[in-house]
């Protein structure tokens, strides 16, 4: 079945945010402002003080095409399926995401735009298993920073947090404190060092 957008631009800016920070070399971050590292991109980014109570909308369109759109769909699903606990990245709108990256006019999108582009065409609109499975050695590049984004903006979700099992910051009633498994391997690496 043909995958349809399912995140709208606002997330998925916010993830490139938060993947491009992981991301980021140096100071500053890879989302805000016209200039960065001396270049000026292509498209004029939101500058440095966005508006984020009433945000505008991208000024830069989507690049992917709807056969290269189509061959993220199918790749992402491959990277990371649906399971009996998670949802698919196409549930989440993993695509969508990935479509967003590649057309922002910042430095690293900008270094990835061909690669994830020309990935994209070489695996065409339905890639079949044979053809996924060959990828990771035929493409080693491009698999791997392709990955890369789909990981990345996958736990950057509730889904993908409540996979991990991060909770985040929940208060306890009580701090019931270590296990004894846990207790015991820590004693057992003190005497090593002698502790």
């Amino acid at each position: 079945m043909p995958y349809v957008r399912k995140i709208d631009r606002r997330t998925a800016l916010t993830w490139i945010g938060v993947v491009g920070a992981a991301t980021a070399v140096g100071a500053g971050v890879v989302v805000y402002g016209p200039k960065i590292g001396g270049k000026t991109p292509g498209t004029k980014g939101y500058g440095t003080d966005p508006k984020l109570v009433e945000p505008e909308p991208a000024p830069w369109p989507r690049l992917l095409s709807d056969g290269e759109l189509q061959a993220a769909a199918v790749l992402s699903d491959f990277i990371l399926p649906a399971s009996a606990t998670a949802p698919a990245a196409t549930a989440l709108g993993i695509p969508d995401f990935i479509d967003e990256w590649i057309s922002a006019p910042y430095p690293d999108q900008e270094k990835d735009r061909p690669l994830i582009r020309d990935g994209l065409k070489a695996l065409g609109s339905k890639p079949d298993g044979a053809k996924l499975a060959a990828l990771p050695k035929a493409s080693p590049e491009f698999f791997k920073r392709f990955r890369y984004l789909v990981i990345g903006a996958y736990y950057t979700t509730e889904a993908g947090f409540k996979d991990l099992g991060y909770i985040g910051n929940v208060s306890r009633p009580a701090d019931p404190g270590p296990s004894a498994e846990v207790k015991a391997a820590l004693e057992r690496e003190l005497a090593k060092l002698g502790l």
